[in-house]
């Protein structure tokens, strides 16, 4: 699978094919990316080795033909990898790169209400294998400077937005980003587009069906039109005449609206047919969009004081006929959470985007793109802490670096069984309780897994000791 080291190994394949405008500028983003993964730093100085690397690093970054598309593009021509016999899931989500902590940088969007806070958006998909859960990497990537409006324009714009069609909107990107990502990774058995709310979208759906590409999209709209045996009626009120087809306890980990507990879930699924909404001017849309619905709902009993019940209601192109194959679809939803992971990275705990040196906003864009590649291969890592990632460490580590694992592991061991590596030799899961071991982990299984930060500070500190290694050697 595509990882840093396997991106020098197609440095001569890759100067016929280039897609940065310029077959000159793939030598230096390969040594780019390869620096950045190492180090994980966004600071061109600390990543070039010398002057000439770091002059050559910027005017990459700065080059106007040079896009985020066009990066993520090219680490896949790169990586030319047989997808054929996978179930790809193409996760979806988008995060503000806000620059307030450098006011002196000039051209940047605006962030919220404030006009003296500088930034843009980043929309992207993430590649993982439906089976067991690998990260395969970024899939595809976009910017998108945010318009300040005043209200009378915001009126406008809400009045008016029937009027627009689909492509010319924002909410495209769910579909754009989805295709991107496809067309780098093509060639596999199939594909499942994984979304938040804000992908409850009848024309993405009505786009994807047609493309023959799957879904999993968290529902929204839950006055949603829906045709039901009945007749007419809307899918809130379908789910609620569902009796319930399975409870299970799930551990609910901590969030901002929430506190960490075990809540006991209550499991509903069902076919439903949604309708075209009446006042959408796409009549080119069809009427009526099959679709599987299955809701997660927590018992208000294992709430805790003052918060609210999990409630998930979920749309998927997949078809839903046993209790396994509903808790699947919420698996796969549940993985959409690692993308929230992959942003922390790249910001302040990990990467520190935020506070690189770079001005203006099209070279921030592409920096942030470049962090986001590196930052996969840490979530590589994360994802393979168990062996259920059938990864291999040739997929992000050169055999020399295998070698720097395997001698650094007895000296990262304890003497009981518990204090000791216990996954096979040679797997990605053997190499990531090293690195996070040397992140700062405990070892113990029992703890807390080592999440996307102590996994970073391990790297950093791995590869320090690597080109000790090799220089050995």
């Amino acid at each position: 699978m595509p990882a840093r080291r396997h991106i020098a190994n197609f440095v001569v394949m890759a100067k016929s094919k280039s897609s940065l405008g310029d077959v000159r500028l793939v030598q230096p983003f390969t040594e780019l990316v390869n620096a950045m993964s190492e180090k994980m730093t966004p600071v061109l100085r600390r990543l070039g080795e010398g002057r000439k690397e770091e002059v050559s690093f910027g005017r990459l970054i700065n080059n106007p033909k040079v896009t985020p598309v066009g990066l993520v593009k090219q680490y896949w021509l790169n990586n030319e990898v047989d997808w054929s016999g996978k179930h790809l899931l193409v996760i979806e989500d988008g995060s503000k790169m806000s620059f307030e902590l450098r006011k002196d940088r000039p051209k940047l969007g605006y962030m919220g209400e404030s006009e003296k806070i500088g930034g843009f958006a980043v929309h992207n998909a993430v590649i993982y294998d439906a089976q067991d859960l690998s990260c395969y990497g970024l899939g595809a990537a976009e910017a998108f400077v945010t318009e300040r409006l005043d209200a009378e324009e915001k009126r406008l714009r809400r009045k008016d937005q029937w009027k627009t069609p689909f492509e010319e909107k924002d909410r495209y990107k769910w579909f754009s980003t989805a295709k991107q990502a496809i067309e780098n990774c093509s060639g596999a058995s199939a594909y499942t587009v994984v979304g938040d709310r804000e992908s409850d979208i009848y024309d993405l759906f009505a786009r994807l069906k047609k493309q023959g590409w799957g879904f999993v999209i968290r529902c929204c709209a839950m006055g949603r039109k829906v045709c039901s045996t009945e007749g007419s009626s809307t899918l809130c009120e379908v789910i609620d005449s569902w009796e319930v087809a399975h409870s299970y306890d799930l551990e609910l980990s901590a969030t901002r609206k929430r506190s960490k507990h075990t809540g006991r879930m209550h499991l509903k699924f069902g076919q439903v047919e949604l309708l075209h909404p009446s006042s959408h001017p796409d009549k080119s849309l069809p009427e009526k969009i099959s679709v599987s619905a299955i809701q997660v709902k927590e018992d208000t009993g294992t709430v805790p004081s003052g918060e609210e019940p999990v409630h998930w209601l979920l749309l998927t192109s997949h078809e839903v006929q046993s209790i396994e194959q509903a808790i699947q679809i919420v698996q796969w939803y549940c993985e959409r959470w690692n993308i929230e992971q992959t942003y922390r990275t790249i910001k302040l705990q990990g990467l520190d985007v935020e506070h690189s040196e770079v001005h203006n906003q099209h070279a921030l864009q592409n920096l942030s793109v470049l962090c986001l590649i590196a930052a996969t291969v840490v979530m590589q890592l994360v994802r393979a802490r168990t062996e259920q990632s059938k990864l291999s460490m040739e997929c992000a580590f050169t055999p020399q670096e295998i070698e720097c694992i395997e001698k650094l592991n007895p000296t990262l061991q304890g003497n009981t069984l518990k204090q000791k590596n216990p996954y096979t030799k040679g797997s990605m899961a053997f190499a990531a309780w090293v690195i996070a071991r040397l992140g700062g982990w405990s070892g113990y299984a029992r703890g807390r897994p080592p999440g996307p930060i102590t996994m970073t500070n391990g790297l950093v500190r791995f590869y320090a000791i690597a080109v000790g290694f090799n220089l050995r050697l």
